[in-house]
This record gives C-alpha cells, structure tokens and sequence, in this order.
C-alpha cells in the first residue's frame, strides 16, 4: 500500500518514515492536507478496504479517538481534511 500512496501523491507533498526497531514494523506519513491529496487517499483507502487489505480505521485528532473502519469515502475525505489528523491504517 505504501508503494500505491508514493505514486498517486507528489513526492514533494508527502513524507515518509518507516519504523524497523519495533517488532512490527510500520510506517507513518505526513502529507501535505490539499484537496486532491486527501481525495486522492480517501479513494485508494476505499479500493484498499474493498481488496481486503485494510481490517480497520482509527482516527484520532486531539482527544477524540474512533474506530472508523466503516467510513464513506467522503467521511474519510472530511477527516483527511481536519489539520492535525491521524488516521491508523491496519
């Protein structure tokens, strides 16, 4: 998936840092909050979640923390979109 996130967005939009010290390793992205970069993801998130790669969404941004996993791709376009957003893809 990640592969799919590096081509779809501008490499001078999106920065990526992989974790290899932990047990399981992951990868956190920090990209810049445009339009076409959110509608961008919240499509490849749904084809994902379709394809049975995703099991599920947590959004977290400040103190509210949920489980999304059965997000409309508008929903998560809209979350995508809130400064300060993370969303946990698993």
């Amino acid at each position: 998936m990640l592969d799919d996130i590096k081509a779809i967005i501008p490499a001078d939009a999106l920065q990526v840092f992989i974790n290899q010290l932990d047990e399981s390793q992951y990868a956190t992205l920090e990209c810049i909050q445009t339009e076409q970069n959110c509608s961008l993801i919240a499509s490849a998130i749904v084809v994902w979640r379709q394809l049975g790669h995703i099991k599920n969404l947590v959004y977290r941004n400040g103190d509210v923390l949920r489980d999304v996993s059965d997000a409309s791709q508008f929903q998560l376009f809209t979350m995508l979109r809130a400064p300060l957003t993370v969303l946990a893809v698993r």
